[in-house]
């Protein structure tokens, strides 16, 4: 089961579980990154994506370090 708020892949396009139906087979509305909504996905359809959409958090102060000269 997915939570709310769960970010996910559903037919190659990032989406956000927005709520979910416990029926037999569970399912969920979907908001896509583009706004659209999708209802009743199934939740085979839908693949679950790291929180942090994969990437690692910058190290700190790698801003500041960046913007140095010589």
């Amino acid at each position: 089961m997915l939570r709310l708020g769960t970010k996910v892949r559903h037919h190659g396009r990032d989406a956000m579980v927005i709520a979910r139906t416990l029926g037999g087979h569970p399912s969920y509305d979907l908001r896509l990154v583009d706004g659209t909504i999708v209802k009743y996905a199934l939740e085979a359809d839908c693949e679950a994506l790291p929180a942090d959409g994969g990437f690692p958090p910058p190290a700190a102060g790698a801003n500041a370090a960046a913007g140095r000269l010589g």
